[in-house]
């Protein structure tokens, strides 16, 4: 082999690359965190839920004095979800018509012409809900999917009432 091919050969084996062996493979780790929450069913992105529902105590007499009550768990159109074990707290403001420290309906007409209700946890309305009183809930595996609001109202009609249509908008805070 001429001397000019050996200098060619010996300068490609000189240029050659390496061969360098490294770790081909290495490890990272994943994660996720689930943490217990309530999830609101329709919630828009302005964290207004809607209607939970409509306390109607119905139609009655001018003269009336009789007791009426009402309840939101038939009518609540809110779907609550939440996970087993969580506490859901509720609080609810005093309402359009409040005044020292008590609910009241309001005619449309007027504003002198109210009645006064109660807010309550239970049917009997033995478990007021005072304004901006948190009521706590926790929430068991039976009711995990559906969560209702125990929200049941009580109001004695006081017989000297105009007539009218009498009504108030409460605003229902859930935090969990």
């Amino acid at each position: 082999m001429p001397s000019s091919l050996r200098v060619i050969a010996a300068f490609a084996a000189a240029c050659a690359p390496l061969r360098l062996h490294a770790a081909t493979t290495a490890q990272f780790d994943v994660t996720a965190t689930i943490t217990p929450g309530c999830l609101v069913d329709g919630l828009g992105t302005s964290g207004n839920a809607g209607q939970f529902g409509t306390l109607d105590f119905g139609t009655d007499s001018t003269f009336a004095t009789r007791q009426h009550t009402a309840t939101t768990t038939a009518s609540q159109t809110v779907r609550l979800r939440c996970t087993p074990g969580v506490t859901l707290s509720m609080t609810v403001d005093g309402g359009a018509h409040a005044s020292s420290g008590q609910r009241n309906l309001q005619q449309s007409t007027t504003t002198t012409a109210r009645v006064p209700y109660a807010l309550c946890r239970d049917a009997a309305c033995t478990l007021p809900i005072a304004i901006g009183t948190p009521v706590t809930t926790t929430i068991a595996t039976t009711n995990s999917e559906d969560v209702r609001l125990p929200l049941y109202a009580s109001l004695t009609l006081p017989g000297t009432l105009p007539p009218g249509t009498y009504t108030d908008t409460l605003t229902v805070t859930l935090t969990w």
